[in-house]
């Protein structure tokens, strides 16, 4: 199968676990035979093709009125024609449509969309390829990615990114299948009218094991080493970091900071909390950081889409523990009393004090956490898309015609669409002509089965 996955950004521009992520499927799924290519976004106005691990890459010039992955200061009515832009780049959409002509995938995989938008959706509807696209954060409800502001996580859009999320929402309308990364995220966007034609599906991030599954038990040391890996900012709670660290008031605890400071709000706390031993390193190979600390504190203020730094440590007999915010109770779900409230600052140094101190308990949290990494493993969640891929191309017609596509877009179409999946469907499949294939609708993921209600069923 030819698949194409995009994200504005991808190794070796790495700022979060989305690229990440979308990196590691990429390679799995070359490695599993697939024609894989990828489309990401260049921070000058220059394109260009180039590889990376055997992929082909291809780097879209950035079109729109800034680079946004250049930290510096901008007035709110830049940011603002920047949104707007966002929405609908037509630059972008003429650009990525003569891209699809050449690539000619089976399926579309969208995931990070800021700075392309979703004009990407409409050349690839008009283009005859299926869209699959996974949310990983909030860009699609919030310019800002985050839904938060005054450092506060928004539970419901505000008026402003409403506006500029409506038409999103309609353009949604081109998504065939529609991922989220946790059933938080899933239902933050359905409740704003997201995804009308998609089922909902949840595959968690599965992270590549950096040593392995099986590693050896680890006795934390003398002194307790403590670690916050991350964008050092208030989404991630940095400050509250601090606090809940001070508070735990372990006499012989170190601190260690992994991550880039773009805000430069490290010195400042640093000063703050002079009682404290903390080394900030920057950036760091995530392996190197694990293997130095002894607990991982997850902080996070907004409503953490998945939080892959709260799984990574478990496989080195290592635990975390995270305030219970956005999609962090659902990979804690098995772990519970490793979440506090959001912003308890006096529940988590407890938390932090009894994990230094109580070494039986460290002990059997460790081994728990240790065991349950196995819940997010690389080979499932590869097989989970390969099938969603694989649905999503066997119901479009990869021929279909743009006006064809166009006239799908409408509502009673859709429903017909629906209704005789097998008489739109085209003859010959993406794989070959397998008569023992399922029909869309006749296999389901694991995921979207354990979500999927009765009354959405086609």
């Amino acid at each position: 199968m030819k698949i194409t996955l995009c994200a504005n950004r991808f190794p070796p521009n790495v700022v979060g676990g989305a690229e990440v992520m979308v990196h590691a499927l990429a390679v799995e799924l070359k490695r599993r035979g697939h024609d894989v290519s990828v489309l990401t976004l260049s921070n000058t106005r220059k394109g260009k093709r180039t590889a990376c691990d055997g992929l082909d890459v291809h780097v879209l010039p950035n079109l729109n009125v800034y680079d946004q992955f250049h930290h510096g200061e901008r007035g709110r009515i830049v940011k603002m024609l920047f949104g707007i832009v966002d929405v609908f780049n037509p630059l972008m959409f003429a650009l990525t449509w003569r891209r699809l002509r050449t690539l000619a995938p089976d399926v579309l995989c969208t995931n990070t969309l800021k700075g392309i938008g979703p004009a990407l959706w409409v050349a690839a509807r008009l283009r005859g390829v299926p869209v699959v696209h996974v949310n990983h954060d909030y860009w699609l409800l919030c310019p800002r990615s985050t839904m938060f502001a005054r450092d506060h996580a928004c539970e419901t859009p505000c008026g402003q990114c409403r506006a500029v999320a409506r038409p999103k929402a309609w353009l949604s309308r081109m998504v065939d299948r529609a991922v989220s990364v946790s059933r938080f995220v899933d239902e933050r966007h359905r409740a704003s009218g997201f995804f009308p034609r998609s089922e909902p599906i949840v595959v968690y991030n599965a992270p590549a094991l950096m040593r392995g599954i099986n590693g050896k038990l680890h006795v934390p040391g003398n002194p307790f080493k403590v670690g916050f890996i991350g964008r050092t900012d208030a989404t991630k709670g940095i400050e509250q970091f601090f606090a809940s660290v001070a508070a735990a008031n372990v006499p012989n605890l170190e601190v260690h900071i992994a991550g880039k400071d773009n805000e430069q709000c490290v010195p400042a706390l640093i000063a703050r909390y002079p009682q404290l031993k903390v080394t900030h390193h920057g950036f760091m190979p995530r392996e190197a950081f694990y293997e130095l600390v002894d607990l991982v504190v997850v902080t996070s203020m907004w409503d953490e889409p998945f939080g892959i730094v709260g799984i990574e440590p478990w496989e080195f007999f290592k635990p975390s523990v995270a305030f219970a915010s956005g999609g962090l109770p659902e990979i804690y779900a098995r772990l519970p009393e490793l979440l506090v409230p959001r912003g308890d600052i006096a529940a988590l140094g407890a938390l932090i004090a009894r994990l230094a101190r109580d070494g039986e308990f460290y002990d059997g949290v460790s081994r728990r956490c240790q065991a349950d990494r196995s819940r997010f493993v690389p080979r499932e969640q590869v097989d989970e898309f390969e099938r969603i891929f694989k649905a999503a191309a066997d119901k479009c017609a990869p021929n279909m015609s743009a006006s064809a596509a166009i006239k799908n877009l409408t509502k009673n179409q859709t429903r017909l669409f629906r209704r005789r999946g097998v008489e739109n469907e085209n003859e010959t499949r993406v794989n070959g002509d397998d008569q023992g294939h399922p029909r869309d609708g006749e296999q389901r993921s694991r995921a979207y089965a354990s979500l999927h209600s009765e009354g959405d069923r086609h």
